[in-house]
């Protein structure tokens, strides 16, 4: 059931969607960071990083059963790409590559650059997932058409090649709770099913900085508690008919 997470573009939240959609909701998979250097200092599960270099390593892993949720950095994405292209049939070793895209212009050329590269190596349009990231949805206009607006190119790409599954409600909406919660060093799910009443706390809260952190806590959950159910959906879409 390994999943690799991978964009030859930076800044598109490879790692927050590792940390904060897929990771929670599949808790029996070890995560694997392959970049250049250990640059990790996230909120979430315990991750090693590891380099490019190690692709046999890691394809070893792979091969003897281990699942892994493997967050392959930008820097790293066409090297590696590179050796699973060296090496066929390694890219079987995972049920699927998912594709984090956002709708800025460079990152959108990337994204569409990294479908095509999976294609390329034979990788099958089902087990190339994208996932819409980001997204800054309009209440008043359709969801459809919002989409179609941010990542026109993607949806021409998929109209024109058919090489990924494009499922709009595998989406993330644009929302500083993941900012926030990584600054916590907590995650959504964490904070939202963490079981605790920080509005019983606060009531009791002695100090002034005890309140402050209180209150701070309080307006966290409470956007977790939020956006949880979005993240709900959206892995429940990007991993609909993924055989395990």
């Amino acid at each position: 059931m390994s999943m690799a997470i991978v964009n030859c573009s930076g800044n598109v939240g490879k790692t927050t969607v590792t940390r904060e959609l897929l990771a929670p909701r599949l808790p029996s998979m070890l995560v694997r960071q392959i970049e250049s250097t250990n640059t990790d200092d996230s909120a979430g599960p315990k991750v090693e990083v590891m380099i490019a270099a190690r692709f046999d390593e890691l394809h070893d892993e792979l091969m003897r059963g281990r699942d892994l949720l493997v967050d392959i950095g930008a820097s790293n994405v066409e090297e590696y790409l590179n050796r699973l292209n060296g090496a066929k049939g390694a890219q079987e070793d995972y049920a699927c590559f998912v594709v984090p895209v956002e709708p800025e212009s460079k990152q959108m050329k990337d994204s569409m650059k990294t479908i095509n590269m999976l294609a390329d190596l034979d990788v099958e349009p089902a087990r190339i997932r994208v996932l819409l990231n980001k997204v800054d949805l309009v209440r008043s206009e359709d969801r459809e058409i919002t989409l179609r607006r941010h990542f026109w190119e993607l949806f021409e790409l998929h109209e024109r090649e058919r090489t990924f599954e494009l499922n709009q409600d595998a989406l993330i909406p644009k929302n500083d709770v993941f900012t926030l919660a990584a600054a916590a060093g907590r995650t959504i799910h964490d904070i939202a099913t963490d079981g605790v009443d920080y509005k019983v706390q606060l009531i009791d809260a002695a100090s002034a900085s005890e309140k402050d952190r209180l209150v701070r806590l309080v307006g966290l959950k409470r956007k977790a508690l939020s956006i949880e159910p979005l993240l709900d959906r959206a892995f429940t879409a990007l991993m609909a008919g993924v055989d395990a």
